[in-house]
């Protein structure tokens, strides 16, 4: 069913992301964000400590910083050390970004309805809804006029895991369109770091997923055809609602001028001259507010809406689904140039009746056809011709065949990445008397290659990326399918995996609970540019290969499998209670599961080391839904991982696995946030030592409230001088009713409109900023002592 059933509606266009990037560095630890503070430790390498930090932290963090600059920690954890990302400025390339996200809509470059089928090959480009804009929109603040959509990073230095916070997506317009009121928020699928290897961040794609009960949708069917059939067929198909599914890719920096208004500046050059312009335009914004300026990243997008059926994943897509297996040779044509074979990414495949769809959104890797135009254009690899069939044991059945003009990029862009296949009844019947392979077409005598092959399982959270406080409960409703369909009667195992730095996007390893000293990573003093991850397993488990990344995030432009190298082996433990602790993140356990098994693994290295670790077990109801409990006991960014036990044998829990692995594992990535219960004690004290003074609310502003709770947003969320400069007791408390709402929990949990828009504020620093509010700003200061009790019912 989902969107690759009929009808649809198609759309592409461009999205563009403003994140502010001081505080997701890819390179240096400037924010502690496991206790969502700056990381004072890292600061103190370059004398800057929250006492001077007013006048010396924001000068440094739009100063380029050279190798020799860096304490060697920084350089030591690997994909650090590359010399071409040198000199790299701290503040990075959208300082003063406000993480506004949404559909482009600048001169000639929108954002459109391009067309839709109500059948297959149906194509329909004459509609009154087609050539009309769409958008996602955030929430209304005191009007009706509605805000940016968000995105967030669930971990500030893992870009595994973005969330996506709307309130409506929005086709068309008054007189012709249709309002899809949020139910579910998003979150990326299938974030495919491998293809960054053919060239960078621009080569990656991913897909984002929402579905819209029918409740929550506002038609404005106009003269639209197609409108009035997905309508039509919503209700005669017994649809849950609608779908609304699309991808990113080819992601471009530094554009300001061609999609916006704002000055050009050249974030991806380290010249001496292009940082110099780069440092004192974010100088003149931080001396003026008159001077902010945004620098968004662009993506290309295209997009579907359909049709959403009961059992069917909310936000990620559900049915069949290919993984890939073996690489496959790919050409570039235009410009030609030599490239690595490569895996392909994930398909989604459905039968409905006699046609075959195939999601082949993120399947077939792109390039950008001239990669210095202003708007880049794509085109896609030439990965050979194709057979989708069955497998039967050692027999394989070839149903449709197709080639590189049906996924090459012009075919993409009409169909938004879809393909469908007219069946007879006997392709129908071969379907289901196996499991789908798509191989690779090769010339006699070589055999096809296996490109991709059916999942059996998949396990999704359905609503994932979860911000939660220390000491609260959380039950998580997980969806379990079996060759696309809902699994009762499952047993699903759940662990708790993290990621052992403050920097990078790094390998996952398994949350455990005692001095564990495994080799984390191996050094290589003389070029610490080819330092690797270690990622040690398990006695009797499989092996996995190290591999050398080089730059990873936005920077990574390769990667290698490699033999265990003959460099210095750093332990875990030597590096987070050593020299590595400004940068190293404890990977004790941050959830306890409620019914948690308890077991201890021997890992299979020099030192037998022995690792203590829990597990817990769920079943699915009747309808393939899991339950997994959990009390958050450690602040920290803990990702689970579902397993699911096929058969008899209990499924083995790795150790460690590789990031680019993730894209296709069974994982929802959580954020803990700490509890300061001294915190709110010393406000307390604090007020009730100058209660009495004159100058009581000055000082308790300048001795407590900046310091304590706002100063470390005022540095990593400079946008806010332009609304509510959070270093001026007068802005924030001539804006106190708004604070109080902007910071509530129910903001937190949903709303565009969350301050801070990270969700990083601490449920203590909240108790504080509400009690400072409420008990005394909205009551001018009375002369009364505060207690302890006064946290009560805020």
């Amino acid at each position: 069913m989902s969107v690759l059933n009929f009808p649809r509606i198609y759309l592409n266009g461009h999205m563009f992301w403003n994140p502010p990037t001081a505080n997701n560095n890819d390179v240096f630890p400037l924010y502690d964000a496991v206790n969502a503070d700056i990381n004072w430790p890292f600061m103190s390498h370059f004398d800057i400590n929250a006492t001077n930090a007013p006048t010396q932290l924001m000068p440094w963090a739009i100063k380029p910083l050279a190798m020799s600059d860096l304490p060697t920690y920084v350089l030591q954890v690997p994909t650090n050390a590359n010399p071409k990302t040198y000199p790299y400025m701290p503040a990075e390339w959208d300082l003063f970004g406000d993480n506004a996200c949404g559909t482009v809509s600048y001169k000639g470059t929108r954002s459109t309805i391009i067309g839709g089928e109500l059948q297959a090959n149906t194509y329909i480009t004459e509609d009154a809804l087609v050539g009309r804009d769409y958008q996602l929109l955030g929430n209304p603040f005191g009007s009706n006029a509605p805000t940016a959509a968000r995105f967030v990073d669930v971990s500030p230095w893992q870009n595994t895991f973005t969330a996506l916070y709307f309130d409506k997506l929005m086709l068309g317009d008054a007189t012709c369109g249709l309002t899809l009121n949020r139910q579910y928020r998003m979150m990326d699928r299938f974030l495919n770091f491998n293809w960054g290897a053919l060239g960078g961040l621009v080569y990656v794609t991913t897909t984002w997923q929402s579905c819209f009960p029918q409740e929550n949708l506002e038609w404005v069917i106009g003269d639209s055809a197609l409108l009035s059939n997905l309508q039509q067929q919503m209700k005669l198909q017994g649809a849950k609602g609608l779908m609304f599914r699309f991808s990113t890719y080819l992601t471009c920096y530094d554009r300001n001028g061609v999609f916006n208004d704002f000055p050009y500046v050249n974030t991806r050059s380290n010249a001496p001259t292009d940082t110099a312009r780069l440092q004192a335009m974010y100088q003149k914004g931080l001396d003026n507010v008159s001077g902010i300026f945004f620098n968004p990243a662009y993506s290309r997008t295209a997009a579907t809406l359909g049709l959403w059926f009961a059992d069917e994943y909310p936000t990620a897509p559900a049915g069949l689904r290919l993984v890939p297996v073996a690489a496959v040779p790919i050409i570039q044509t235009s410009p030609p140039r030599d490239v690595a074979p490569t895996k392909l990414g994930v398909v989604s495949a459905q039968v409905t009746g006699n046609t075959l769809s195939l999601d082949l959104t993120n399947t077939f890797p792109f390039y950008p056809v001239d990669a210095t135009a202003p708007i880049l254009t794509a085109e896609k690899f030439q990965a050979g011709d194709y057979q989708l069939g069955v497998r039967e044991g050692d027999q394989f059945t070839s149903v449709v065949d197709f080639g590189y003009e049906q996924y090459r990029q012009c075919a993409f862009d009409k169909r938004s990445g879809l393909l469908d296949f007219a069946l007879n009844d006997d392709n129908v019947k071969a379907l289901q008397s196996g499991t789908l392979e798509l191989q690779r077409k090769s010339p006699a005598p070589a055999k096809p290659v296996t490109a991709a092959a059916q999942q059996t399982w998949t396990a999704e959270v359905i609503e994932s990326g979860s911000f939660i406080d220390v000491g609260d409960h959380k039950t998580l409703n997980i969806m379990v399918q079996k060759n696309g369909v809902p699994a009762a009667n499952t047993t699903l195992w759940v662990a708790e995996y993290g990621n052992p730095y403050m920097v990078t996007s790094s390998d996952y390893y398994l949350a455990f609970s005692n001095a564990a000293n495994f080799t984390l990573f191996y050094d290589d003093p003389t070029d610490r540019n080819f330092n690797q991850a270690n990622l040690p397993q398990f006695n009797d488990a499989p092996h996995v290969s190290n591999y050398l990344a080089t730059g990873s995030g936005r920077r990574l432009t390769a990667l290698q499998n490699v033999h265990r190298p003959t460099s210095t082996p750093v332990g875990y433990l030597d590096f987070l209670n050593g020299p590595g602790k400004p940068i190293a993140v404890n990977l004790q356990p941050c959830l306890a599961f409620d019914a948690g098994v308890y077991v201890t693994g021997t890992l299979n290295d020099n030192q037998a080391t022995q690792v203590d670790y829990s597990y817990v077990t769920t079943t699915t109801d009747a309808n393939g839904i899991a339950q997994v409990s959990f009390r958050a006991v450690t602040p920290g960014f803990p990702t689970l991982r579902f397993f699911v036990k096929d058969g008899d044998s209990d499924p083995a829990i790795p150790f460690s696995f590789p990031l680019p692995q993730a894209y296709i594992d069974f994982l929802t990535p959580l954020r803990v946030l700490p509890l300061d219960m001294q915190l709110q004690q010393d406000f307390i004290n604090y007020w009730n030592t100058v209660y009495k003074n004159k100058d009581a609310a000055t000082e308790l502003w300048e001795g407590f409230l900046y310091p304590r709770i706002l100063q470390t947003f005022y540095y990593l969320y400079p946008i806010m001088n332009k609304y509510m400069p959070l270093n001026s007791q007068a802005r924030v408390e001539g804006a106190i009713d708004q604070l109080i709402v902007l910071i509530s929990k129910p903001y937190q949990e949903e709303s565009t409109l969350s301050m801070p828009i990270t969700r990083d504020m601490s449920q203590s620093r909240r108790a504080v900023l509400e009690l400072w509010a409420k008990k005394l700003v909205k009551r001018n200061y009375p002369p009364q002592q505060l207690k302890m009790s006064d946290y009560d019912n805020l």
